[in-house]
């Protein structure tokens, strides 16, 4: 998704450069070129101008289906704004009457990651418990919490086991 950002704003960049020599040059003088009008807002066809900027996902799970980049639960502090597809070993999951957090890797405090759920979505949910030492992958947008990385699971399709392959 960085890619295709930065490619967006070297586009707009390079119009700008454009413009400004068009309309203090000899260069107005010149026939105005065409430019052939794109889809730029780089989330409703996301998967097309990653594949335009020569960015394939080479995963075939929910990750792609979505468009989104898959990495590993190790991954993640990296990735800190995006929104992509995580996929990592659920070492917890702690529960209260509040919210629930779903461990990776390691049990808390020294998990490098985790997922929250908040009371409002519990019953969309089902038993978390189901997912507790398995390899799940989730889908959202990568926060903070108190210095770590997490993402809020608002539903179900978010996150999925992963079979053994």
């Amino acid at each position: 998704m960085k890619t295709a950002n930065l490619i967006l704003v070297l586009l707009i960049v390079n119009i700008s450069a454009g413009c400004v020599r068009e309309n203090g040059s000899a260069a107005s003088n010149e026939k105005k070129k065409e430019i052939p009008e794109k889809n730029i807002s780089g989330y409703r066809d996301a998967e097309t101008s990653l594949k335009e900027a020569g960015i394939e996902n080479q995963n075939s799970n929910s990750g792609e289906k979505s468009g989104m980049k898959i990495i590993s639960s190790q991954e993640v502090k990296l990735h800190i704004g995006d929104s992509l597809t995580i996929r990592g070993y659920v070492a917890d999951i702690y529960l209260s009457d509040k919210v629930a957090y779903i461990n990776f890797e390691n049990r808390f405090p020294k998990n490098i990651f985790s997922c929250a759920v908040f009371e409002n979505s519990f019953n969309d949910f089902g038993d978390l418990s189901k997912y507790k030492e398995q390899t799940v992958e989730v889908t959202g947008k990568i926060t903070t919490y108190k210095n770590k990385p997490q993402v809020i699971l608002n539903s179900k399709d978010q996150i999925r086991i992963v079979k053994n392959e």
